[in-house]
């Protein structure tokens, strides 16, 4: 089954995906066109990024995207250094962050989750299985109470 737009029913859900990998960047962005998931995709292609665009929301008033998809492995900022620096920040250490990544390491799952993810996906090779994940995080979210920052 799939769960059609539920996510978009949530005022102003953006996804930020960090992600330096180009093709893994597109395989999300058309998996949610097929989910028929049309939110706000914006995206930083290392933590660094990522933590600058956060805060500058937030610095201009703007709402910090409420989902980041995150990556782990990255040039210049990796994933759980992100996410320390994020959970540091009290302007925007509650953002909801998901990791979706290729590593299935038994560490990086538990260095994740210390820092509070709220989901860890292994990064599917084929498109069904990318589609069933995302459609998986879309249920989950919509089933969430977004708490506005």
């Amino acid at each position: 089954m799939i769960l059609e737009n539920n996510i978009q029913d949530k005022a102003h859900t953006t996804f930020l995906v960090v992600d330096d990998n180009d093709l893994d960047f597109e395989k999300i962005t058309r998996s949610f066109a097929r989910l028929k998931i049309d939110n706000d995709v914006i995206r930083a292609t290392d933590g660094i990024e990522a933590l600058d665009l956060l805060r500058s929301l937030h610095a201009r008033g703007e709402i910090s995207p409420p989902i980041v998809l995150l990556d782990l492995n990255m040039p210049r900022m990796g994933g759980i250094e992100f996410l320390s620096e994020l959970r540091s920040d009290e302007k925007i250490a509650s953002t909801p962050v998901f990791i979706l990544t290729t590593s299935d390491h038994p560490e990086d799952i538990s260095k994740a989750h210390e820092f509070n993810v709220s989901g860890y996906i292994i990064k599917p090779l084929q498109r069904d299985q990318m589609l069933n994940a995302l459609n998986t995080l879309n249920m989950f979210w919509a089933l969430c109470e977004y708490q506005k920052h």
